[in-house]
């Protein structure tokens, strides 16, 4: 999968020093997935959600949240397509319960 942008997991790490490590590893092992649907997805990361189109990720057992979009590998013409996670924000728990922070990137 190609991660959309990782610059938002670093900006993480770097104001959510606890999650640094989480975030680096869920990085590595998101951009070597090759997840086809929400079914895959739920075999590497067993508490992720499918929430109105976007999927949620668990960090530091659910003191953060990671909000992405998926758009996941599909054929295309005899070809498989890259897929993509798109990361719209890390939250803390508390701020992931405002549905308007959801599309904001890092909230200092």
């Amino acid at each position: 999968m190609h991660v959309i942008t990782k610059r938002h997991l670093v900006e993480a790490g770097e104001v959510y020093k606890d999650a640094a490590n989480e975030l680096t590893a869920w990085y590595k092992i998101a951009k070597s997935a090759k997840w086809r649907n929400f079914n895959a997805l739920r075999t590497t990361f067993k508490d992720a959600d499918d929430v109105d189109g976007y999927v949620i990720f668990n960090i530091r057992h659910n003191r953060y949240r990671l909000v992405t979009k998926v758009d996941y590998v599909r054929d295309f013409k005899g070809k498989s397509t890259q897929g993509h996670v798109f990361i719209r924000s890390v939250l803390t728990h508390k701020d992931y319960n405002n549905r308007g922070n959801w599309d904001k990137g890092v909230l200092r």
